[in-house]
């Protein structure tokens, strides 16, 4: 079979498709091309557009997303109080330390009420006569948060204060009020840790969450 003879019998090729027979040369005609199912324009021009519509897929995925804002709906109503956990305001107490674990004039930090960090962190201060005398107890407790940008301050012996090593503010131990430094400016008690002293024990019992970091506006209650 010559060349010639070869390519002529490809052109006479017959194709059948969907019940129909084509020849070989009308491959790429647009009767063949529009029967068999193609979108594709046998030129050199843009495919046609879809016409817009919504696939039985999508309808499903839309009904789906429908539904579970339906489900949801009760909970909604209710407050969210099953989509974001509540904040409590009333912790479990817990012993802290005992009487005789912090001398005059001292002080010691603790946990409370987590211990996930150290913004929870807190100072129990044992206080000298005379500022024991002015507060009406021996023994207060504050969250150690500065309310200027939330360095963690410290009760200093020598001076009888709580101060900030990061830019100076001061307390007095008595109330934890700023008497000193840009917490001044800002005028806020620190957090006040509610205690209970029962014989030689002393428990953490509360402390409001939200005045950390910022200060509270009421000073501790005796």
């Amino acid at each position: 079979m010559t060349p010639n003879t070869r390519s002529m019998s490809l052109q006479d090729k017959t194709i059948w498709y969907r019940g129909r027979s084509f020849s070989s040369a009308c491959l790429s005609c647009n009767d063949f091309a529009n029967f068999s199912g193609s979108h594709l324009s046998t030129e050199f021009g843009a495919a046609p557009s879809k016409k817009p519509g919504m696939s039985r897929r999508n309808f499903l995925k839309v009904m789906g997303g429908v539904s579970a804002v339906l489900a949801a709906a009760p909970f909604i109503a209710g407050g969210g109080q099953y989509l974001i956990p509540q904040v409590p305001s009333k912790f479990k107490e817990v012993q802290i330390a005992k009487t005789t674990d912090v001398p005059v004039n001292g002080s010691t930090v603790f946990w409370f009420p987590f211990t996930t960090d150290p913004t929870y962190t807190n100072m129990l201060i044992h206080l000298p006569p005379k500022s024991a005398q002015e507060a009406g107890k021996e023994f207060v407790a504050y969250n150690r948060t500065c309310i200027h940008l939330q360095c963690l301050v410290s009760f200093l012996s020598n001076s009888e204060l709580i101060g900030c090593p990061c830019h100076g503010s001061l307390y007095r131990p008595t109330d934890g009020w700023p008497v000193g430094g840009p917490a001044a400016q800002i005028g806020r008690y620190l957090p006040n840790v509610e205690l209970r002293v029962d014989g030689d024990n002393i428990y953490a019992v509360n402390l409001n969450l939200d005045d950390i970091g910022y200060g509270s506006t009421t000073p501790p209650s005796e």
